[in-house]
């Protein structure tokens, strides 16, 4: 189903009365959409429940997908990994939730990998001494990190995370890819108390509020959508 024609039914659904469009445009906005949704086959719920995608480096085992699963959670939104030549991951829910999580995705993921650039110039890093533990010490950096954007994020979106909003985009994920199957996240054991530190320290020097709220990134999700 193409997201223009979703997108093109919402916009015709938004001219009423009350932003201003005359009784006569206002209907004749509402049968052009109903008859596009009789069409395709659409209902309400899904013109209202969006889906934004955004490349993605891993393949849904990496510590780094625990971060995104909690950002879906944070933003109302169900999240699904798309493994081909190009790998996507995708944001489904009622809008802004999407656009907020594909957008903060990219934030986060830049962070991350700037702060391991960062980490892996550090004396603590140099000094181990092959890859395995090198490797290890990137992961336990990066375990850190996502631990502590996890619980900024959890901060940040308290106020709008709705368990009615999250189930709703779980069943439109189910409903439009009913073939996802879960992928196992690698949670190998910590072994560099250090690492995690440092790790969670990046994790305070992100900023986040730029992404949900400023002029450079997408608008906050308005209020609770339930209970």
């Amino acid at each position: 189903m193409s997201e223009s024609i979703k997108r093109r039914i919402a916009a015709l659904l938004q001219k009423t009365t009350s932003r201003g469009c005359t009784e006569e445009e206002a209907l004749a906005a509402a049968e052009k959409a109903a008859a596009l949704m009789r069409e395709y086959g659409l209902s309400e719920v899904d013109i209202e429940i969006s889906q934004q995608s955004v490349k993605a480096k891993t393949h849904g085992a990496s510590i780094r997908d625990l971060l995104w699963r909690r950002l879906a959670l944070c933003t109302n939104t169900a999240t699904l990994l798309v493994i081909d030549d190009d790998n996507h991951r995708s944001f489904i829910g009622r809008a802004p939730g999407p656009e907020i999580a594909t957008y903060l995705y990219v934030v986060l993921d830049r962070a991350i990998d700037r702060a391991v650039r960062e980490f892996k110039t550090t004396t603590f890093y140099k000094r181990r001494r092959n890859i395995k533990t090198k490797r290890q010490a990137v992961y336990d950096f990066t375990a850190g990190m996502v631990y502590r954007l996890s619980v900024r994020l959890n901060a940040l979106f308290a106020d709008t995370v709705s368990a009615s909003a999250s189930a709703e985009a779980k069943r439109a994920l189910a409903a439009r890819y009913p073939q996802t199957v879960p992928v196992r996240t690698d949670s190998r054991r910590l072994k560099n108390g250090n690492a995690v530190g440092m790790g969670i320290a990046s994790g305070n020097n992100v900023n986040l509020s730029h992404g949900v709220g400023g002029s450079s990134g997408p608008k906050a999700i308005a209020g609770k959508a339930g209970a």
